[in-house]
């Protein structure tokens, strides 16, 4: 075993038993022995980070995305770095770059939720935390986050469902169970003005009067209010998702093109094929975006429509 690796070892060690100055001065011996081991920086910047020494944190990760740039979990780190000092802007940025080199990374999508919704991107809070509990179905903060979001945006079903999954996980997780009380609470005053489909059948007078042919009562203005506010949440959750689509495929598509149109600069022999394929690339994304706007105006015609009623 190298001094190097020995200096690793004994980081790990200290880090181990809680000795995180110890690890520090450890982990800094190895890092000058081997600048660029990248064992050494990440030790060195975990141990910064459960110091608090963020900025000695983010510059040895940022060493380690220098090194090893294919690898998302330095890029998750400092995005969670970025999020504990309040930069939300350059932690979306860093996360974004993890989820691109690692789509099935749990912990990026989480702290990416984490981001989007501090600068009041609910939609894209919404999805990168969908995103996380998919891959990682027992993340149960993840799970907490999403049915929290899912209160503002006063879908109780929604939210009843990941605050039931984090309780299902964690029977003991405080939050999750005040927040379904919470929920149920609402739901429970307000039960008998809603049914799954947004609109009020009183069957127990339609049985009364004998009638088989699906007519229902007329509607107050109240409940017309509420069928629109159904139709809306459901809009804007279907809107959610387009969103979330067309940043997959975004992500995805367009450095599949940007590839391809280096390619064809280097291959003179296959560039009638590369020329398809990136034409098909291209037009799959524009698709998606059309689709996606017209999702959009869909969506802002509807508010619109709402506004008018409410004047």
């Amino acid at each position: 075993m190298s001094d190097y690796e020995q200096r690793c070892e004994q980081g790990k060690h200290a880090l181990r038993h809680g000795a995180v100055l110890d690890a520090i001065d450890l982990y800094e011996e190895a890092v000058a022995l081997n600048p660029d081991g990248i064992e050494g920086h990440e030790g060195l910047a975990t141990a910064c980070y459960l110091a608090q020494e963020y900025a000695g944190a983010i510059e040895h990760f940022h060493r380690v995305t220098l090194l090893k740039p294919r690898d998302a979990r330095a890029y998750v780190n400092l995005g969670a770095i970025y999020n504990l000092q309040g930069n939300y802007k350059k932690a979306v940025e860093l996360l974004r770059k993890a989820v691109q080199r690692d789509s099935r990374n749990a912990e990026a999508f989480y702290n990416l939720g984490i981001a989007e919704r501090h600068l009041n991107q609910t939609s894209m809070a919404i999805s990168a935390y969908q995103s996380a509990v998919k891959i990682a179905p027992d993340m149960v903060d993840a799970h907490i986050n999403l049915a929290n979001l899912y209160v503002e945006q006063t879908n109780r079903r929604k939210a009843i469902e990941h605050y039931e999954a984090a309780l299902r996980i964690d029977p003991d997780r405080e939050k999750a169970r005040r927040g379904l009380e919470r929920v149920q609470g609402t739901k429970a005053k307000s039960q008998i003005e809603e049914n799954p489909f947004g609109r009020l059948v009183d069957v127990s007078q339609l049985a009364e009067k004998g009638s088989d042919d699906g007519s229902g009562r007329v509607l107050t203005e109240d409940e017309r209010f509420r069928d629109r506010q159904f139709l809306q949440l459901n809009a804007a959750e279907s809107l959610t998702q387009a969103t979330a689509l067309l940043t997959l495929l975004r992500d995805h598509l367009e450095p599949a093109v940007l590839e391809t149109n280096r390619l064809i600069a280097l291959d003179v022999d296959n560039r009638q094929g590369l020329f398809e394929t990136r034409n098909r690339l291209h037009n799959a994304l524009k698709t998606a975006r059309e689709v996606f706007e017209t999702w959009q105006a869909g969506s802002q015609q509807l508010r619109q429509h709402e506004d008018e009623m409410k004047g």
